[in-house]
C-alpha cells in the first residue's frame, strides 16, 4: 500500500468513526456496536495497562462504553480525533 493509500484509509476510518459517534449521540444502538467493534481492542489495552488485571479491565471497558453512550453528543471532531477522545474516556475511567 502506498503512503497516499494509507492516508486515505486512515482518513476513511476516522470519518467512519466520527459518523458512528454522531449516530450514538442520537441513541443508535447499532452505531454503538460499530464504535465497539472499531475500538474495543485499543481501549481494552488501555484499560488493561491501567488496571494490570484482566477482570478489572473488562469491567472498566464496560464503564467506558456506558460513558461513550452517555457522552457521544459532546464529541467535537474539530477539537480532537475520535480515537483520542475515546482513549481519554478510557484513561479517565
Amino acid at each position: 500500500m502506498s503512503e497516499a493509500e494509507a492516508v486515505n484509509t486512515a482518513e476513511s476510518a476516522r470519518n467512519h468513526l466520527i459518523a458512528a459517534l454522531h449516530d450514538v449521540a442520537r441513541r443508535d444502538r447499532a452505531a454503538l456496536r460499530k464504535v465497539y467493534d472499531l475500538t474495543s481492542a485499543k481501549l481494552f489495552g488501555i484499560c488493561l495497562r491501567i488496571s494490570n488485571d484482566r477482570a478489572a479491565a473488562e469491567d472498566i471497558l464496560q464503564d467506558v462504553y456506558i460513558k461513550i453512550w452517555n457522552r457521544a453528543g459532546r464529541f467535537d471532531a474539530t477539537r480532537a480525533s475520535p480515537i483520542t477522545w475515546l482513549c481519554a474516556i478510557a484513561r479517565n475511567s
